[in-house]
C-alpha cells in the first residue's frame, strides 16, 4: 500500500476484487499476530465493506467521503490485526501530508471511544493505550500520500491489538484536517471480538445500552426519549458543581462537554433547574440553584441546606443508589456517598408513580421537554423526554424499568452529551451537572 493514492475508478476494482476473493491485495491485509496464541485460538477477518456509488465531487472547501474498508477482525487475545479504510476526496483543496492545515489524519470518535479519546484497541503507547504505531493516542493514521488532490482516495492503514479480556470492542473514527476541521462523519467504526483463550466466542454483548431515541408508550400517551443507559457496575456517576461555595448570584456556570472533559467522562446531562440569565425574575440571581448537590470532586455538599422537606433526591453510594421524596430524611440518616443531587420533584419510587400534581408549578404541568435520571438497582438511565408534563415524564421513567426516579431541568436547559458530541443541545451554561465515568 504504501504511499499510493488512486483514481476512483482503480479504486473500485481494487476494492470489488479483494471483496471477491479474500485477501486478494494489501488493501485489506488479513491480520498479523504479534504474539503467539493458544493452539486451539484461530483469528479470523470479514469480509471487505465496498464504497458507495454517486458520490459528490469539489465541494468547496475540506471534504471526504468513505470509500471502503477493510473487514471486521476476530482475534485471539493479544493478537494484532492490520485495518485499511478509504477516503475519497470529495472537496476542493488537497490534503499535504505533514503541512497543519492540511494534512489528512484519522482520530477517534464517539461513542467509542469518544471524540480525541483513548482506547484499548491501539495508540502511540501514551495516556494507556497500546503501542501499535499510531501517530498519536487519538490519531489512528496519516495519509500515506504526500498529496490527495481533488477527486482522488486516499488508503489509511493502521494496527489493531486485541485487548486480553475476551469482549466486542468498537473503535469507531473519524476523518479530519489537523489544525483544521473534522472532516464529515460517516459513522465508520470496526468491530473487534476478541476470543477466550480457548477460541470459543464470548457471551453476546448486552444490548439497549449506550444511547437511544426511542418511543416509549404509557398509559398517558406515547414520548419520545432520548435515553442514555448503563450498567451501574460499569460506570462511575459524578454530580458536579461549577461552584466550589454556595452562590446567589451571577454564580459559575459552563457547558455540559466541558464537565465531560474536565473529568474524562464519556457521557452526562444536566442537572438541576436554575435560575437563567434569559429569565427577567432572575435578575439578581442568575445561575443560582436552590438545590442541594453533592460535588463527587470536592467530597462535599453545595446548597446543603437544601436537604429539606420540599426536594426529593437521588443518592449514589459506588453502584448502591437509594431515593427520597423528602431530602430531610437523609440529613437525619447521613449515609456515605459518592454523588447525590436533589431536585424537584421525585418522580417514581420503588416502582410506583409519585403523584404530587397538587405541588407543581405551572410551567411543570405544561408540555414541553423534561428531564430526568433513575435507576433500577442494576442500571442507570438519564432521560430528557419530549413534549411531556412532569407527570408525563414520571409515567415514562417508570414505563423504561426505573425503579426510583427523579425530574431534572428541561426546557432551553436541556443537555445531553455522550461520546463526543450533542444529543440534546448545548443548552444554556449549568452551574451543575451529572456526568458518567469508566471505573
Amino acid at each position: 500500500m504504501g504511499s499510493r493514492i488512486f483514481s476512483p475508478l482503480v479504486v473500485a476494482a481494487i476494492v470489488f476484487s479483494s471483496l471477491a476473493v479474500w485477501p486478494a491485495t494489501r488493501a485489506f491485509a488479513a491480520p498479523t499476530s504479534s504474539a503467539p496464541a493458544a493452539a486451539t485460538c484461530a483469528s479470523s477477518v470479514g469480509p471487505g465493506i465496498p464504497h458507495p456509488a454517486g458520490l459528490p465531487a469539489g465541494v468547496s472547501g475540506f471534504h471526504a467521503q468513505w470509500y471502503g474498508q477493510s473487514g471486521y477482525p476476530t482475534l485471539c487475545p493479544g493478537e494484532r490485526s492490520t485495518a485499511t479504510v478509504a477516503y475519497y476526496n470529495s472537496g476542493s483543496l488537497g490534503w499535504v501530508r505533514g503541512r497543519m492545515g492540511e494534512v489528512a489524519y484519522l482520530g477517534t470518535w464517539g461513542p467509542e471511544p469518544g471524540q480525541d479519546r483513548v482506547t484499548p484497541l491501539g495508540g502511540d503507547g501514551a495516556a494507556g493505550s497500546p503501542a501499535t504505531g499510531w501517530p498519536r493516542y487519538n490519531r489512528i493514521a496519516m495519509q500515506p500520500a504526500d498529496y490527495v488532490g481533488p477527486g482522488m482516495v486516499s488508503w489509511f492503514q493502521f494496527t489493531i491489538q486485541a485487548p486480553a479480556t475476551a469482549g466486542y470492542y468498537r473503535l469507531y473514527l473519524r476523518p479530519l484536517i489537523e489544525g483544521a476541521t473534522w472532516l464529515e462523519d460517516f459513522g465508520v467504526f470496526w468491530l473487534v471480538t476478541v476470543l477466550n483463550p480457548d477460541g470459543t466466542r464470548p457471551a453476546p454483548p448486552e444490548t439497549g445500552l449506550g444511547y437511544n431515541y426511542q418511543s416509549v408508550s404509557t398509559i398517558r400517551g406515547t414520548f419520545n426519549v432520548h435515553l442514555i443507559k448503563e450498567r451501574l457496575s460499569a460506570v462511575t456517576v459524578k454530580t458536579l458543581t461549577a461552584n466550589v461555595t454556595a452562590c446567589s448570584n451571577n454564580c459559575p456556570a459552563k457547558p455540559l462537554d466541558q464537565y465531560a472533559s474536565e473529568n474524562g467522562a464519556y457521557a452526562g446531562m444536566n442537572g438541576t433547574y436554575l435560575c437563567p440569565p434569559d429569565y427577567a425574575q432572575c435578575a439578581g440571581k442568575v445561575n443560582s440553584y436552590d438545590y442541594a448537590v453533592y460535588n463527587s470532586n470536592l467530597r462535599r455538599w453545595i446548597n446543603y441546606n437544601a436537604l429539606n422537606a420540599q426536594n426529593g433526591g437521588l443518592f449514589f453510594n459506588g453502584a448502591g443508589t437509594s431515593a427520597y421524596r423528602r431530602t430531610y430524611v437523609y440529613y437525619q440518616n447521613q449515609t456515605p456517598i459518592t454523588a447525590a443531587i436533589t431536585n424537584f420533584p421525585l418522580l417514581v419510587q420503588n416502582g410506583s408513580v409519585i403523584d404530587s400534581t397538587s405541588e407543581q408549578n405551572g410551567s411543570q404541568l405544561l408540555k414541553g421537554t423534561k428531564g430526568a435520571i433513575g435507576v433500577d438497582g442494576t442500571y442507570i438511565y438519564l432521560a430528557i423526554v419530549t413534549n411531556a408534563t412532569v407527570t408525563d415524564s414520571a409515567y415514562v421513567m417508570q414505563a423504561l424499568g426505573a425503579r426510583d426516579a427523579l425530574n431534572l431541568d428541561g426546557g432551553g436547559t436541556a443537555a445531553m452529551w455522550i461520546g463526543g458530541s450533542y444529543k440534546v443541545g448545548p443548552g444554556r451554561l449549568l452551574p451543575n451537572a451529572i456526568v458518567l465515568t469508566k471505573p
